[in-house]
């Protein structure tokens, strides 16, 4: 019985510190853009498309947050370095900000060859586009 509690102590503490260093993370990206100073944080917000919101938002993600983007796009067989950057910030941005990561990753682990792209995911329509320009 003692060791199942040296077990649970050890994986609370793991899960703790894990948090902790991707609390850290986030808050150093965070630091990092405030210190660039107003007027190369909005050429960089420019730069991105995106709003100033959407960049603090996006800083303060875990940096796995469009891992199932990647996962997603391997597997149809497309190339990351194939798409156009601003598009595939784009897309990067969605997933990051999708709230249906868990279900992403379920349908990924347990239906990887699914013959239609789910509708919860917001890069659907343009995974499909990238598939058929692929295959013409």
């Amino acid at each position: 019985m003692a060791s199942h509690a040296t077990t649970t102590e050890t994986g609370l503490w793991e899960t703790l510190t894990g948090a902790w260093a991707r609390y850290r993370k986030r808050r150093a990206a965070v630091a990092e853009l405030q210190a660039l100073g107003d007027t190369e944080l909005e050429r960089l917000v420019q730069d991105a498309g995106l709003t100033f919101g959407d960049v603090l938002a996006l800083a303060k993600q875990n940096a796995s947050s469009a891992a199932m983007l990647y996962r997603r796009l391997e597997q149809v067989g497309i190339d990351l370095k194939s798409i156009d950057p601003n598009m595939l910030r784009d897309m990067q941005r969605c997933c990051s900000f999708c709230d249906s990561k868990a279900r992403c990753e379920h349908d990924l682990d347990h239906r990887p060859k699914a013959a239609n792209w789910p509708d919860y995911c917001p890069n659907q329509q343009t995974i499909e586009a990238l598939t058929l320009i692929k295959h013409h």
